[in-house]
């Protein structure tokens, strides 16, 4: 049945709509070019036009948090597009140059208000479905809260909501307080627990090359794969693979993380919910990716 027009979305409904057949509106939110998973995560979601239709890609900040980042990760993002020769409404928009936790606010960019206008102008819900940094959308929430209601944000982050250490996963830990933000704010949240999820997705270079060859895409992609000399996995998988192959994750509800002073979780409010997945089958994830991405425009 899915998510209609006009209808408030509840947990409940929203995992209804994962679940069914209805083509998601998403958009791709990514640190592009941070390792070498966002690419086949891209690709993934381009090469599945029956689960999902991607309306942009925008790119977050990592490492060294810089215009430069961003645009490159804008380019990587159209080279990707054009390599599956897909069509993305919105196209791909460089994001915020810096981080909430070092502005000490929202980081107003190009991509933030177009976040909103492209969750604005949709006939449904949209989904952000994010692999880096929440800077993007913790910042679109913060300066357009009319949006709260209509985005569903799913986000591939933290150790786990029963660990102690999150403030050294990659993509929570570049950006803390954004996170700690979007917590509070957001209103329909899809945690991916990063560090119960990712660790299966190692790759090797030979691995990527015997796996992906069959497609300009996945031509493209192993290629790429390669040329980032400290890529080692395709974790960015996990978050794609809760809208393109929803069976493959175990989903469920559960009280929103309360985070102190440092960042770490202190405990739970009962009176707030999210959906959270710490567990899936990297198997069937991995297969449905390879064939989708293989099949993309196949030329052999």
């Amino acid at each position: 049945m899915g998510i209609q027009r006009e209808v408030a979305m509840t947990l409940e409904s929203i995992i209804e709509d994962i679940r069914s057949d209805r083509i998601k509106d998403i958009i791709v939110d990514c640190d592009m070019g941070a390792d070498g998973d966002d690419q086949f995560a891209l690709g993934y979601a381009l090469a599945s036009e029956d689960r999902v239709r991607v309306l942009a890609v925008t790119c977050a900040p990592y490492n060294e948090n810089s215009n430069e980042t961003v645009e490159s990760g804008k380019k990587e993002s159209e080279d990707i597009i054009n390599a599956a020769r897909a069509t993305v409404k919105y196209g791909a928009i460089a994001g915020c140059p810096d981080y909430i936790t070092r502005k000490g606010d929202a980081v107003d960019c190009n991509a933030v208000s177009e976040i909103a206008r492209i969750v604005r102008e949709a006939e449904g819900p949209v989904y952000s479905v994010s692999t880096g940094c929440i800077t993007n959308i913790a910042s679109a929430l913060m300066l357009y809260p009319d949006i709260r209601e209509k985005l569903i944000c799913i986000w591939l982050a933290l150790d786990g909501l029963d660990s102690s250490t999150n403030t050294g996963e990659y993509n929570y830990h570049n950006d803390i307080d954004g996170g700690k933000r979007f917590f509070e704010l957001c209103e329909n949240i899809v945690l991916v627990e990063a560090g119960r999820t990712v660790g299966p997705f190692r790759r090797t270079n030979e691995e990527i090359e015997e796996q992906y060859n069959s497609s300009p895409l996945a031509r493209f992609l192993a290629k790429r794969f390669r040329e980032i000399g400290w890529a080692q996995g395709l974790w960015d998988l996990c978050a794609e693979s809760v809208l393109i192959l929803p069976d493959a994750c175990d989903i469920r509800i559960t009280a929103c993380p309360v985070f102190d002073e440092k960042g770490e979780i202190c405990g739970f409010d009962p009176e707030k919910k999210i959906i959270a997945i710490n567990k899936n089958d990297h198997c069937r994830i991995a297969e449905d990716a390879r064939k989708r991405i293989n099949c993309r425009n196949c030329d052999n």
